[in-house]
């Protein structure tokens, strides 16, 4: 990979830790006024899990860093790409447009985390080293292990807490 996918990596790292603050910091009294969910978000439920997905989200963009060659190290950073991309679509943007109220969160997920994880994959996609089917297939893969892994820690905890309180 050339030193600008490295550049892109490192500004998506940004993007997504930013992204990340931004959510811990407002999403949960956000979504206590907006939306009706079965569990009360807590704050600090969301500060771990989204410390604890900025943390992840650094280790394949350190590996294609540190070792550029490695197909698994752009495999996952392409899946964190996809998810994150779709993310701030699905549920940011359509959220705030249907609530009609900005959700925590939209604007660095529309300003860093769309653009740079299609431009991301797309990088993946133009360098030839694997077929597109393969690096398509690799990113729905570590897509769906981070979406799942993210939501069953955020509902898991909220359980758990819920079962402390009763």
């Amino acid at each position: 990979m050339n030193p600008s996918y490295k550049l892109m990596a490192i500004l998506f790292g940004i993007g997504v830790t930013l992204h990340n603050l931004e959510e811990a910091m407002y999403l949960a009294s956000w979504a206590r006024s907006h939306v009706t969910l079965w569990f009360e978000p807590d704050p600090k439920i969301y500060w771990v899990l989204t410390s604890l997905v900025s943390v992840v989200i650094w280790v394949p963009i350190v590996g294609v860093c540190v070792s550029p060659e490695s197909s698994h190290f752009q495999s996952a950073l392409s899946g964190f790409a996809l998810v994150m991309a779709i993310n701030a679509v699905l549920p940011h943007f359509v959220i705030s447009l249907v609530k009609h109220s900005y959700s925590p969160g939209t604007g660095t997920g529309m300003l860093f985390n769309l653009p740079l994880g299609v431009l991301l994959i797309h990088a993946q996609l133009s360098a030839h080293a694997t077929s597109h089917a393969e690096v398509w297939r690799d990113a729905v893969l570590y897509a769906l292990l981070l979406a799942v892994g993210a939501f069953g820690i955020l509902y898991g905890a909220h359980a758990i807490f819920a079962a402390r309180k009763a």
